[in-house]
């Protein structure tokens, strides 16, 4: 009879085949480590269009071929290097919302890292907001950075769901706002890099959008009817 390979429960995990398959994973992490890393420096160093793959794989010291095995396209290498830099800046907003006094501070502060970072890399956020919205709908690091704005528009909901001090009209959409309030943040970066408008003036523009976006802008207590 033929010998039948089966996967053992109670084998040595220390094999030969276990030990290489350690090592294949370690060199995969090592390689993805390092791509990473590349592209990070380079995109803040050069900016976007100045940075070419092969400029990545030489970095990274990997063969092209090689490189876009861990991230298909250059947008998707900037998706997967700015998606760390979303995920820290949403975890940095909700921590910084905490000491807000009105909601419209602690909503204010809750998106003020990413306009910090965005304030330091106009022309790679620029690219990072483009491919959001038109990258190639398969790409991985496309749907992972559609995710990491999920959870930022949900704690945006959130802080709009929680204020004891300024509860929601009834019938107010919490989630709907949300994603009305990540618009406003989106077009503010948006108009910033086509001003050149300055940090300050950016995140003081944001503050008085999402005033305005939470309070509105007719008077309710003089409206007629």
């Amino acid at each position: 009879m033929d010998a039948v390979s089966v996967t053992d429960p109670d084998a040595d995990p220390a094999t030969p085949d276990a030990v290489a398959l350690g090592r294949r994973a370690r060199g995969k992490r090592d390689k993805s480590a390092r791509i990473f890393a590349a592209a990070e420096s380079l995109f803040a160093e050069r900016g976007y269009a100045a940075v070419t793959t092969q400029d990545i794989a030489d970095r990274a010291d990997v063969a092209g071929g090689t490189l876009f095995r861990y991230a298909a396209t250059k947008p998707e290498l900037l998706l997967m290097v700015y998606n760390v830099s979303l995920a820290r800046g949403i975890d940095a907003g909700r921590a910084a919302s905490l000491v807000g006094a009105t909601l419209a501070d602690r909503i204010t502060l809750l998106l003020e890292p990413l306009v910090a970072s965005a304030s330091r890399q106009r022309e790679n956020t620029a690219v990072y907001q483009r491919e959001i919205l038109f990258g190639e709908p398969a790409g991985e690091f496309r749907a992972e950075a559609l995710i990491l704005i999920g959870s930022l528009e949900s704690a945006i909901a959130r802080e709009l769901r929680s204020a004891d001090d300024e509860p929601l009209r009834p019938g107010a959409d919490a989630d709907l706002a949300a994603r009305g309030i990540f618009a406003i943040l989106h077009m503010a970066l948006v108009h910033a890099g086509l001003r050149g408008d300055d940090e300050t003036t950016l995140r003081t523009d944001l503050r008085r959008q999402v005033d305005l976006a939470i309070h509105g802008v007719i008077d309710a207590g003089a409206a007629t009817s």
